[in-house]
């Protein structure tokens, strides 16, 4: 997978001395190309952090770590409101005490091996500090197949904080779980959920009864099937638990050298291949759940699974690929997208690129939207390239928008661009989100290309742009959104709108998301 050369006709290279490139024009049909998605939510935008690691992304109730709560009041700001799961690999052998007074500690090997997560009622406290509307996954442990652990993390978060319980999870990415556990057979593991499900329920007064995510699958191949597309027709949902189905989205990985050799900018920034995997992979499932009647939700997800791989998920083509990955889920009816955030897990693989600090400290994933505190791996606590492309999702989807794809056009090679088509109250056409994924790297001597896109007839518009010098930029101060960027939590610099006149052309630099919005 790569992304292709375009062959242009004409001459490009305008001049050698001044190294100015003529835009490359096209013609973007405004007519979608998909059906017109279902009405989004100010949840849809959401997120997963690693319950291992919550004090370093959180803090304490009394001392709340302020750059992450920053980024969350952008979003806010701008009307999401987001699901926060707390939820990841070390959710499996979390359990809770009542007694402990850090909201958090990890049991470790002392190589970074979390063996254990034990959370105390600070944890539960430390919500009262999230933005207002703010509501969360309760997740439960059914990795040490104990149904008194689970029950107990249930009940100590229904007790605490049982109006922000929007949805309770038992396990996660049952797939990776012992063949031993259930031996490959869907109708085991079912009757197992069902039997620890209506346990819990029974012990947080019916609250979790309708409100559970079912599967929490991986896309990987595995012998047990318990994909959404599987549990479904297996009965799951027969005594009516299930309030979503939840499956997560890694198309690329560091876990091994053979993966680690793909997730590289060209490829993650391939459009074509982009869809095929939500298509191949995702859909099914979101089908099924939608044949149902049913809602359902990427419950996590990021670029290059086992904390990513740094200079490509730490750089601005994450930014871009975060934009049409969840633009991607939008139109394919997704209720939510929940974009993970935590930190290297040494059990996680023993043949993985990423490791924690040789300190001890966490090497926190490298497609994080920030590093939250100094580490020996990471250095400074700062945030990261890809926080621009939430503030950009949150704006397209305001106010409830339906989206479409929209065909790329004809002449340009469908790897390298990526359009969505917003609708706005009475299905009026009131915004585009264009996505330039040529890559344009640091130290490339000639000017920026672009793209010149004739969009027909309209009334003029505004425009927002996500950019920065070049796609594999590491430093968030110079990527901005609308003009600003946010490095330090902080917007730094005024906002920044182009406006283009009835009928004018819109210009998308190579490795440029722009957000248009008629007027």
């Amino acid at each position: 997978m790569g992304l292709s050369t375009v062959l242009l006709t004409g001459a490009l290279l305008v001049s050698a001395a001044s190294c100015s490139i003529t835009p490359r024009s096209f013609s973007l049909s405004l007519a979608p190309a998909s059906p017109i998605s279902q009405r989004h939510v100010p949840q849809f935008v959401s997120y997963s952090f690693e319950p291992a690691f919550w004090t370093e992304f959180f803090g304490e109730p009394s001392a709340p770590r302020n750059l992450t709560f920053t980024l969350l009041n952008h979003l806010h700001e701008r009307g999401a409101r987001p699901i926060i799961r707390t939820g990841g690999i070390t959710m499996d052998s979390m359990t809770f005490d009542p007694n402990q007074k850090l909201s958090v500690v990890r049991s470790e090997n002392g190589k970074g091996g979390v063996y254990r997560t034990t959370i105390g009622p600070a944890f539960y406290e430390q919500w009262d500090n999230f933005p207002k509307g703010t509501t969360f996954v309760s997740t439960l442990n059914f990795g040490n197949n104990s149904v008194s652990i689970a029950r107990g993390l249930a009940v100590a978060a229904y007790e605490r904080q049982g109006n922000k319980i929007a949805y309770y999870e038992l396990g996660n990415e049952p797939t990776n779980y012992p063949t031993s556990r259930w031996q490959k057979s869907t109708a085991a593991y079912v009757a197992q959920w069902r039997n620890f499900t209506n346990q819990i329920d029974k012990a947080v007064d019916g609250d979790s009864h309708g409100k559970w995510w079912a599967s929490s699958a991986t896309t990987d191949v595995t012998g047990l099937k318990v994909r959404p597309s599987d549990l479904i027709p297996a009965g799951i949902n027969s005594t009516g638990e299930v309030g979503q189905y939840s499956i997560h989205s890694y198309a690329f990985a560091t876990c091994d050298p053979a993966r680690e050799q793909l997730a590289t900018i060209p490829n993650i920034l391939n459009h074509t291949d982009l869809a095929r995997y939500a298509d191949n992979e995702i859909y099914p499932s979101a089908k099924a759940a939608l044949d149902v009647g049913a809602q359902w939700v990427i419950g996590e997800f990021n670029s290059i699974a086992c904390s990513g791989k740094p200079n490509v998920s730490d750089t601005f083509a994450q930014a871009l690929w975060t934009v049409d990955v969840e633009l991607l889920y939008a139109v394919r009816n997704a209720t939510s997208v929940h974009l993970h955030q935590g930190a290297t897990l040494a059990f996680q693989s023993n043949q993985q690129l990423n490791t924690p600090g040789d300190d001890g400290t966490p090497g926190f994933s490298s497609y994080s939207l920030l590093y939250p505190v100094a580490t020996s791996k990471r250095g400074d606590a700062r945030v990261l390239p890809v926080f621009v492309s939430q503030l950009l999702v949150v704006e397209a989807l305001s106010d409830g928008a339906r989206i479409a794809a929209l065909k790329t056009p004809e002449g340009m090679p469908a790897n390298e661009f990526s359009a969505y088509a917003i609708f706005g109250k009475g299905g009026k056409l009131t915004k585009l989100v264009i996505l330039n994924l040529r890559a344009r790297y640091a130290g490339q001597k000639n000017s920026p290309g672009s793209l010149s896109l004739d969009i027909g007839a309209h009334q003029g518009a505004t425009i927002k742009r996500m950019t920065a010098p070049s796609v594999d930029e590491l430093d968030a101060a110079k990527v901005t959104w609308a003009g600003q960027s946010f490095r330090d939590g902080t917007a730094v610099g005024a906002v920044s709108v182009d406006t283009v006149a009835a009928g004018e052309r819109v210009s998308v630099k190579d490795s440029e998301a722009v957000l248009v919005v008629f007027t």
